[in-house]
C-alpha cells in the first residue's frame, strides 16, 4: 500500500523538479543577499549548492512597538531536555533554548571570527594555553555572580559525562585555573586552532555552581544560564516557556516571554498559524507553506540547511562495518528519488560524494556521487556476508521516516531484507550506541548532522564524541584530524583535510541523501531571527513581532 503513494509523489514531482530547486536556491540567495552579509566559508565548487550563511532580518524602525509574548513552532524535533550533559540533549530546538538562556565565553561571528560574550577579551600565542578576561557585571539567574570559578567549575563538572555536547566542548582542556576573580586561563594537552570553535556553541554555555550541587540528579539544575532568557516552564517533547531575565548583563530583548512548542500534527501547525495561535512555524509542510506564500499576511523564509540529512551505517556492527555491504547499499540508492519522497521542493539531491557541510571549510569539491547502479549493487551484494538478515532503518522526524520508506523499497529491489523503526529523537539517541563498552543496537539510520564549521565537521569522525553517532573509529583519520587541529598553517590544514575527505569518500561510513531547505513560515511583522545555515544556531535572543508603528 506504501509503494503506491510514494511512486506517485515521483512522478509528479520529477516535472517540475529541477525548476523548483533552481527558484528555491535563487530565493534563499535573494533573502540571505538582502538581509545579512556572509558569514562562514564559501565553497568554489560551483557544483554544490548555494553557500547561504546566516540570515538576519533587519532591524525594526525605532518608534515600532512590539507583542510581548511570541509563539513559535518548532520543527519535527521535540525538546526532550535542556540539558547539554545528557545524550537526549543533542537536539536543534534544545539548542535553540541554550542560545537564549547560556551565555559562552566567546561568540562565533561566522567566516572564522569570534566576538566577546562573557569573555570581553582573550590571549594565545600557541593555541594551547588561553588566558580569558571576563565580564564583572554578570548574574546568573538564581542571583549568583559570575566569575572565574564558573568556568574551572564548568570545565571540571563536564568530565563527569563524557558522549555528551558538554562534555565535547571542554575534553581537550588539561588545566583550569582561576587566575583572579576575573580571569580564567585553560591549557589545552595540545595545540588546538578549533577551540575557539568548540566553545563558542551552544553546549558550551556556563551553566551554575551552585544549582549542580543542590540537585544535581535532577536536569532541572543546567537550566540557570546568565543568558537574555530563562525557563519558566517546561514539558518534556512538548514545550517550553521562556521569560525574559530582567538582570540580564546586555541589551535587554525586545520580547518579554517566547514560548517553542512541539506540534506533531502538520494540519495542526497550519491551522494554528492560520488562527494566530502561533506567530512563527518551523515546521510546515511544503504543501503548507505553499498555502501560507499565497496569504498577504505572511512571509516564507527559506533557508538551505549547510549539514546534509544522512543514511549513516553503525560501524560497529559487523555487517555494517563490511564496505562491500556499504557499497550494495549505496549503489542501489536512487539520491534524486529519495529526496523528492522525502522533502519533495524543498530538498536537493548532492551531486557529488563529498560527506562534508556544503559550506564547511577547506571542502574537496572534486570527489565523485557514487552512481545509482543496480548492477554494480548486486555485484558487490555476491561479495558481502549479507545472508538474507533483517535491516533496521531506524528514522526520526517525517522527513527522513519518508527517505527511510523509499530506502526500503529500493534496497528491497536487490532484495534486501530490512525493516523500519520509526521514533523521534531523543528515541534515536537513546538507541544509537556510544563509547568503547557499547553494544551495536542499530544498523542503518536516516538523521541530519552538524557539519557547520570544521570542528563539528570533524566531530562526526572523531572516536568518542557526542556527534558520532556513527560509532566511526579509524585511527588514520583520527590521526590526520589531531595533524590538523595542531597546525596553523593554514594551507597544510587544507591539505590535511583534503586528504581526510578523499580517504573517507573512498570507504564511506555515510552516504549524504539531500540538502534540506526549510521553509520558515511567520507572520508579517516577525523579525529579529538569526537563521544560520546550521541548524543548531538558530538564535532568537532578539525576535520580535511588531504590531503597530
Amino acid at each position: 500500500m506504501l509503494i503506491l503513494p510514494i511512486m506517485a509523489r515521483i512522478l509528479l514531482s520529477k516535472v517540475k523538479k529541477l525548476i523548483a530547486v533552481l527558484l528555491v536556491a535563487c530565493m534563499v540567495f535573494i533573502v540571505v543577499a538582502a538581509c545579512a552579509p556572509a558569514a562562514g566559508p564559501v565553497t568554489t565548487d560551483p557544483t554544490a549548492p548555494p553557500a547561504t550563511g546566516p540570515t538576519m532580518p533587519p532591524p525594526p524602525p525605532p518608534e515600532a512597538r512590539f507583542a510581548e509574548h511570541i509563539d513559535i513552532i518548532i520543527d519535527n524535533t521535540t525538546i526532550p531536555v535542556v540539558n547539554a550533559f545528557i545524550p537526549a540533549g543533542n537536539s536543534g530546538p534544545t539548542h535553540w533554548v541554550y542560545m537564549m538562556t547560556h551565555d559562552r565565553l566567546v561568540e562565533n561571528l561566522g567566516d572564522g571570527e569570534y566576538g566577546p560574550m562573557l569573555a570581553i577579551d582573550w590571549r594565545t600565542t600557541d593555541w594551547q594555553t588561553f588566558v580569558f578576561y571576563l565580564r564583572d557585571d554578570v548574574y546568573f539567574h538564581n542571583g549568583d555572580h559570575f566569575t572565574a570559578d564558573c568556568v574551572v567549575f564548568n570545565i571540571t563538572m563536564s568530565r563527569r559525562y563524557p558522549g555528551t555536547l558538554g562534555f565535547d566542548r571542554w575534553r581537550t582542556v588539561e588545566t583550569v585555573t582561576a587566575l583572579d576573580t576575573y580571569v580564567v586561563e585553560i591549557v589545552l594537552e595540545q595545540m588546538h586552532v578549533d577551540f575557539l570553535f568548540d566553545i563558542s556553541t551552544a553546549p558550551a554555555g556556563i551553566v551554575n555552581e551552585r544549582a549542580y550541587n543542590e540537585d544535581s540528579e535532577n536536569p532541572e539544575w543546567a537550566w540557570i544560564g546568565t543568558g537574555p532568557f530563562l525557563i519558566t516552564d517546561f514539558a518534556t517533547n512538548d514545550y517550553v516557556t521562556l521569560q525574559r531575565f530582567d538582570n540580564f548583563w546586555g541589551e535587554a530583548p525586545p520580547t518579554q516571554s517566547v514560548t517553542l512548542r512541539h506540534i506533531p500534527e502538520p494540519a495542526a501547525r497550519l491551522v494554528m498559524m492560520q488562527n494566530r495561535e502561533s506567530d512563527v512555524s518551523f515546521g510546515t509542510t511544503p504543501e503548507d507553506l505553499e498555502i501560507l506564500q499565497a496569504d498577504p499576511d505572511f512571509q516564507v523564509i527559506p533557508a538551505l540547511f549547510n549539514a546534509p540529512n544522512v543514511l549513516g551505517f553503525n560501524m560497529k556492527d559487523p555487517l555494517m562495518s563490511d564496505r562491500n555491504f556499504r557499497m550494495v547499499v549505496m549503489h542501489a540508492l536512487n539520491l534524486e528519488e529519495i529526496a523528492i519522497v522525502a522533502a519533495g521542493e524543498w530538498a536537493i539531491a548532492p551531486v557529488d560524494g563529498n560527506l562534508w557541510g556544503y559550506a564547511t571549510e577547506f571542502r574537496h569539491p572534486g570527489i565523485p556521487r557514487i552512481p545509482f547502479d543496480l548492477e554494480l549493487a548486486k555485484q558487490y551484494l555476491d561479495a558481502s556476508p549479507y545472508n538474507g538478515e533483517e535491516i533496521e532503518i531506524t528514522a526520526a522526524v517525517a522527513t527522513n521516516i519518508r527517505a527511510a520508506e523509499i530506502i526500503q523499497h529500493q534496497l528491497g529491489q536487490i532484495g534486501l531484507n530490512t525493516t523500519i523503526n520509526a521514533t523521534d529523537v531523543p528515541g534515536l539517541v537513546t538507541h544509537l550506541a556510544y563509547g568503547e563498552d557499547s553494544t551495536a543496537q542499530i544498523h542503518l539510520f536516516a538523521s541530519g548532522f552538524t557539519m557547520g564549521a570544521i570542528g563539528s565537521a570533524t566531530n562526526v569522525f572523531f572516536p568518542g564524541t557526542g556527534s558520532n553517532r556513527l560509532n566511526f573509529n579509524d585511527p588514520y583519520v583520527t590521526d590526520i584530524i589531531q595533524r590538523a587541529r595542531v597546525t596553523g598553517d593554514v594551507e597544510e590544514r587544507r591539505a590535511l583535510f583534503m586528504h581526510l575527505q578523499e580517504y573517507i569518500a573512498a570507504d564511506p561510513p555515510q552516504i549524504n541523501m539531500f540538502w534540506r531547505v526549510n521553509g520558515i513560515a511567520a507572520i508579517n511583522g516577525i523579525g529579529g531571527m538569526h537563521i544560520g545555515y546550521d541548524t543548531l544556531s538558530y538564535n532568537f535572543r532578539n525576535i520580535f513581532k511588531i504590531i503597530d508603528y
